[in-house]
């Protein structure tokens, strides 16, 4: 059997095609298409076009899906979750698209990319961060099984409109950036305290990172301290912006935001390695609801 599932982000709207075989997953195809809602977000509603620019998205992938026979299935993040006309945006997607939007809480956000994803990390304790466009998802688990959540609604790509007045943050916007992402954390309780060796991260901000620190710092592998190296690198150097415009075009303006978020969480709990893997919120949507292995 054959599932499409979309990922109605902040940033890109991409879609993973799935083969389910012998209680197997094997991705058949993946596109994202770069709709960039966050910046068509006023006055905290999605705009006309920015829905437009969705449903444009959406219908293109519900065409290629057709070719592969599968299931299609469409659900939304940050973007859609927190803006105030988010039925009015389920609506028009329906209405243009035929599609029905399932619009995921924080709460699944978090668990869906913890599902979807630990089997790729050689750890069954620790800290992992699912870090997009508009929010930043934290779960701590133990053996394998999630004990606490939390959905911060700060990303990349909203760190970047809130805080970057220019294209590379400067050092007081970064660290503006840490100190938000901070309040969140020690508002919760049940993150107090906490210690991780490794953090493990999921998205496209970090496998962006990844491919930067191989440039970079020559090396695939990251940590907290060759994370926090290339932050201080970058936003040291104005002409970093010509390195991000070719290694990494899509994400030239949130790439930096996104190291400050991801040093903000390894720092507040003692990490030093950082685990990175490919799957995610999409594979974990596909295990819990589609073929129910969860």
């Amino acid at each position: 059997m054959n599932y499409a599932v979309v990922d109605t982000g902040s940033n890109t709207i991409r879609m993973s095609v799935y083969q389910w075989e012998n209680d197997t997953l094997c991705e058949l195809y993946t596109e994202a298409v770069f709709a960039n809602l966050a910046g068509h977000i006023e006055d905290n509603a999605l705009t006309d076009a920015g829905i437009d620019a969705c449903c444009d998205a959406i219908l293109h992938h519900k065409n290629i899906a057709q070719e592969y026979g599968a299931e299609f299935h469409v659900f939304a993040t940050a973007a859609i979750r927190n803006a105030k006309n988010c039925s009015y945006i389920t609506e028009k997607v329906k209405e243009k698209t035929g599609v029905a939007l399932e619009v995921l809480s924080g709460t699944d956000e978090a668990e869906l990319s913890f599902l979807g994803a630990i089997e790729d990390f050689c750890v069954k304790s620790g800290v992992m961060a699912d870090v997009g466009g508009g929010s930043s998802e934290i779960i701590l688990f133990e053996n394998g099984k999630t004990i606490a959540t939390q959905s911060i609604p700060l990303g990349s790509l909203k760190a970047y409109k809130n805080f970057v007045a220019g294209e590379i943050p400067t050092k007081e916007e970064t660290d503006a950036i840490k100190s938000e992402i901070l309040e969140y954390i020690k508002s919760n309780e049940a993150l107090h305290s906490v210690r991780a060796d490794c953090l493990c991260l999921v998205g496209g901000g970090v496998r962006a990172a990844k491919k930067l620190s191989k440039l970079v710092l020559n090396s695939e592998s990251l940590s907290v301290v060759g994370v926090e190296c290339m932050l201080d690198t970058f936003i040291s150097d104005e002409a970093s912006i010509s390195l991000f415009e070719k290694a990494v075009p899509k994400r030239k303006y949130t790439i930096c935001p996104g190291l400050a978020i991801y040093s903000a969480i390894g720092r507040y709990f003692g990490a030093d390695k950082i685990y990175v893997s490919d799957k995610g919120i999409k594979e974990g949507y596909v295990k819990k609801y589609l073929v129910h292995q969860i």
